[in-house]
């Protein structure tokens, strides 16, 4: 890096921090009012200046698209969109039409470009989630107990083959698959409530009702997360059932299996499935590349009028790694870079600023959001009693946190961004700014064990028993036997995510306190499969950064899943209140389908249990909010049960200079929430509002 470039990154970052200033006071998100009409549309964003551009003319619609309608090989605009469409109101000024957007995406799996694609979602958030908005779903209401919602879909609105899209496509996922034990979806928890799986009826086509055996306020918050159609799958919540029925065994005696079918509902995979995106997928080479062309159906519309999206194509090329990534977008072949932009490392803004000037790139920092930036967990359900028993001993995982260079990692990594801290979730968190308690409780979290101290360390450490035994330098477990902390990781997340250097400085610092480390990267199915069976050690390579509140995405604070902090009594929580609840005792917890294992009475699994179990059906917003903050607690005193590195972690998003309709840091809502991905970055900020000035 040269000096010129090397005194702007400082500079750039710099200001990056003073934008930032710290954690903002997020507002509890308004709910929908408590009456019988649906939840009125909001704005996406602010106005438009009086600068608004005139240059749309009265068709409303893409030129190619008009054309057809001309020909007669398209109905007109007003009977391919719904009577109420959703109205995406522009950052700056009404766009053009025309162009493509050229992606080149590390995730082979399409699931980076879904997290552009909000179309599935009924609910939307905005301004990152300090509010939400209708979505695909044009309104809706609720009883005071919130135990009852009507959801009210867009009259008119149709699939990209101009089939009708009404409540029947909910209706088919949800009998026929969610509910259907042969077909691998399951009713999502936030359909589940007092133990009892949600009644869904059909009142007419374009209204669903939702009837919960106890309260369920965050029914709307869970809508809102992921971008529902594909991620994650069992979320899919809409499949259009005039195709994918031909390919279920209930409506077609020749299909006897659901492997083809669930194959054909992914639209990553297959061009033929109609789709509610933007774009619609056309064409699809496995691993290599997937072309987008404009939904001629798609629902949304800007203040003008004007169909949306505005860019025509969308080109996706698959490619190994971020390195291959970045030299696609400095060299100005990648118009909008969000994913994977957002990956890479800090250390590359210089490379990136250079662009500016030979192909007009221009890259900002936004905030990440995340709660750790790069980060570590010790399996708490271990498969090894003697290690189980260590990494639950508090002086140990203590120790493990002291023992972290964050000054280290802040500056090398993260270049003097973000915060140091122990691990929390995400600072923009509700539940951190709504009162001073929360912003207390924040701090409390964050500072509990962040400080570099190799003495403190050490200290701790013998007093956990994992002394050296046998006089080599190496401590050892309590029993004398070898103690080995094994780092695992998902090689393509150590690969691709650049924050692959905070992973050995964290070695760096546990050997220097005298521990065996091994950093394990592994292909990313592998380490599914370790973490579904409790087999990984300490699971590397990720970041905690969910949100806007704790509740909408549970699994970090609380135990619920099998796929954090605690496996095998994550899986145990999440049968209760279904068929397998109180079933296959008799056999040994690998052996259960899922692995899971009841905790012990005094462990801290049931403390959390119980919070989140009361807040989950808590209508009262204040009274839920402090159950929340209980949750926290738990974290303050019987934590750590995850060791972050540096919260709030800035990361980079770039566009070329022609790129209209690009947000400001202000118009984000809280300078950016790139990291998780509840919040379905870029979808939550529209790209198809944006548009080409040239």
């Amino acid at each position: 890096m040269n000096r010129r470039w090397q005194f702007l990154l400082i500079a750039l970052l710099a200001v990056a921090l003073a934008a930032c200033g710290g954690a903002p006071a997020a507002e509890q998100a308004a709910e929908a009012p408590t009456t019988e009409a649906p939840a009125a549309e909001a704005p996406a964003a602010e106005a438009p200046t009086a600068e608004t551009s005139s240059a749309m003319d009265d068709t409303h619609e893409a030129p190619q698209l008009h054309e057809m309608v001309l020909a007669g090989t398209l109905p007109p605009l007003e009977e391919r969109i719904p009577a109420e469409p959703l109205v995406i109101e522009t950052y700056s000024e009404i766009g053009q039409y025309g162009g493509t957007w050229h992606r080149y995406d590390t995730s082979t799996d399409g699931s980076h470009l879904a997290m552009a694609m909000y179309a599935y979602s009924p609910v939307h958030w905005v301004r990152d989630g300090l509010d939400k908005r209708p979505g695909l779903a044009k309104g809706w209401d609720f009883n005071e107990e919130k135990t009852e919602y009507n959801l009210y879909l867009r009259e008119g609105m149709k699939w990209s083959d101009g089939v009708p899209f009404t409540a029947d496509d909910f209706m088919y996922w949800w009998e026929d698959m969610a509910l259907n034990p042969d077909q691998p979806d399951s009713p999502p928890d936030y359909l589940i409530s007092g133990g009892e799986t949600a009644k869904v009826t059909k009142v007419d086509d374009y209204t669903l009702n939702f009837k919960f055996a106890a309260p369920s306020p965050l029914f709307l918050d869970r809508l809102a997360m992921w971008p529902n159609g594909v991620v994650p799958d069992s979320e899919r919540l809409f499949v259009p059932k005039h195709y994918a029925s031909q390919f279920h065994p209930k409506y077609n005696d020749a299909v006897t299996t659901y492997e083809e079918h669930d194959e054909k509902i992914d639209w990553r995979v297959n061009p033929e499935i109609p789709t509610v995106l933007p774009w619609t997928p056309v064409s699809y080479e496995p691993g290599t590349r997937l072309i987008l062309e404009r939904n001629p159906y798609y629902y949304a519309v800007d203040q003008g009028g004007n169909q949306l999206p505005y860019i025509d194509r969308v080109d996706v090329t698959f490619v190994e790694n971020l390195e291959v990534s970045k030299l696609r977008v400095i060299a100005g072949e990648q118009e909008i870079c969000g994913r994977p932009c957002k990956y890479q490392p800090l250390s590359e803004l210089s490379v990136f600023k250079d662009a500016e000037d030979t192909v007009g790139l221009i890259t900002e920092l936004w905030d990440g959001g995340g709660g750790t930036g790069e980060m570590v967990y010790p399996n708490w359900t271990h498969l090894d009693p003697q290690k189980r028993a260590l990494y639950h001993n508090r002086d140990f995982r203590l120790a493990l946190s002291h023992a972290i260079d964050r000054d280290k990692i802040q500056k090398i990594v993260y270049f003097g961004t973000g915060e140091k801290t122990t691990g929390t979730m995400s600072p923009k968190a509700i539940e951190f700014n709504a009162n001073d308690e929360g912003k207390e409780l924040y701090k409390q979290w964050r500072d509990l064990a962040v400080d570099f101290d190799l003495d403190k360390a050490n200290s701790l450490l013998d007093a956990a028993g994992a002394v050296d035994a046998n006089g080599d330098g190496i401590r050892d477990l309590p029993s004398g036997d070898e103690l080995t902390l094994r780092i695992d990781c998902d090689a393509n997340g150590l690969q691709n995510t650049g924050t692959s250097g905070a992973i050995e400085i964290i070695k760096e610092g546990w050997e220097a306190a005298g521990l065996h480390v091994t950093v394990n990267a592994v292909p990313s199915e592998q380490l599914g499969v370790m973490q579904d069976n409790s087999e990984i050690d300490i699971r590397g390579c990720w970041g905690v950064g969910d949100g806007p509140n704790f509740l909408v995405f549970p699994n970090w604070v609380v135990w619920t899943d099998n796929d954090r902090t605690a496996p095998l009594y994550g899986a145990w929580y999440k049968v209760i209140g279904t068929d397998k609840e109180g079933t296959e005792l008799d056999k040994d917890p690998l052996d259960r389908n899922p692995p899971r294992e009841e905790p012990p009475a005094d462990d801290p699994a049931w403390k959390l249990w119980a919070l989140y179990d009361a807040a989950r059906q808590e209508p009262d917003d204040a009274k839920r909010l402090k159950l929340s903050q209980d949750i926290i607690r738990v974290h303050i005193e019987d934590g750590p049960f995850f060791l972050g590195t540096v919260g709030n972690e800035v990361t980079m998003v770039s566009r070329l200079d022609y790129v209209g309709n690009w947000p400001t840091r202000e118009q984000t809502g809280t300078g950016g929430f790139t990291g998780p991905w509840i919040m379905s970055y870029f979808g939550a900020v529209y790209p198809e509002q944006m548009y080409y000035k040239r």
